[in-house]
């Protein structure tokens, strides 16, 4: 397939035009990571929203990868596949255009390195953060909701050009059967302790927010709707960085008051659903075969 054909849909679907993150991206990764950007990714890419084609490293493509993040296991994994088959040219769809470290240091840029591994390959890196988040079709919202059989969903917690989150219904569920629920859908072996706040209440309204749960507004927001649980990748940041230290010090004196049952899986767990079930229907539809390609730590 052709690559330019492909993006523009992508393109199209997603409105990655109406998403600008570059204000994001510049306060989370390092003047470092944020001058590599400058050299190796696209123009249109850097001086415009963030989303969209980054990496430009070939004309044709026969096959999508899906990731959450481009950590170096991720993407070793995509390169012994594209060595194994010959390398005719790939794409990587992902949700982050930097790496995660969840319990760390935070957003990490693509190395030097990673880029000439792509490059030599002829793999492509295509980004859909804040588009692919707020989409109503196809979220990372809505994937969730999907797998834990919510109905009557609406949108909640305005994000750019559409809605972050979303909040709906389920049976009068027994929050130790709801949460063993929510690790089975996000394929964890289980919930950590510091992501689990039970209090006290049956699940019955649930609001959802994939990835990062922690802002107070969001919180607030969830609980002014009614809804008994709120459901995220991590609702208490727990990284050695200077944003998840700001993010704990602004939730200390919410939490203990907030009167909602708090759940978080990962950040990547709650984002990956949409990578594995129902992203490659949507690349099938276009023509072209998409793998979903599996973080080996989902909590690293």
């Amino acid at each position: 397939m052709n690559q330019s054909d492909l993006v523009s849909k992508l393109d199209a679907f997603f409105q990655v035009e109406a998403f600008d993150e570059s204000a994001h991206w510049a306060e989370i990764l390092s003047p470092a990571d944020l001058a590599l950007y400058q050299r190796f990714a696209r123009p249109e890419f850097v001086a415009g929203p963030w989303n969209g084609l980054m990496l430009d490293c070939t004309a044709e493509i026969d096959r999508v990868y899906l990731v959450v993040f481009p950590g170096q296991a991720v993407l070793d994994t995509i390169l012994a596949l594209e060595v194994e088959r010959g390398a005719h040219g790939a794409l990587i769809f992902a949700h982050h255009p930097a790496d995660f470290e969840e319990g760390g240091r935070g957003f990490l840029g693509i190395s030097d390195a990673q880029v000439e591994d792509l490059r030599e390959h002829h793999i492509s890196y295509y980004c859909c953060h804040a588009p692919l988040d707020a989409h109503p079709e196809i979220s990372t919202g809505i994937a969730l909701a999907k797998a834990l059989k919510l109905r009557d969903w609406e949108p909640f917690a305005p994000h750019g050009a559409g809605y972050e989150g979303l909040h709906g219904r389920i049976s009068d569920t027994a929050f130790e059967q709801f949460a063993e629920r929510l690790a089975e859908v996000t394929d964890l072996p289980h919930l950590r302790y510091s992501q689990v706040r039970f209090n006290g209440q049956t699940v019955e309204h649930v609001a959802i927010i994939p990835g990062g749960g922690d802002h107070p507004e969001y919180l607030q927001a969830a609980r002014e709707l009614g809804c008994d649980t709120y459901v995220t990748g991590q609702w208490w940041p727990r990284g050695h960085y200077d944003y998840a230290a700001r993010q704990r010090e602004s939730l200390r004196a919410l939490i203990p008051a907030l009167p909602m049952n708090l759940l978080g899986t990962s950040h990547y767990a709650s984002e990956m659903v949409v990578l594995r079930d129902l992203l490659p229907g949507w690349f099938r539809s276009a023509g072209i075969e998409a793998r979903f390609i599996r973080q080996p730590n989902p909590w690293r």
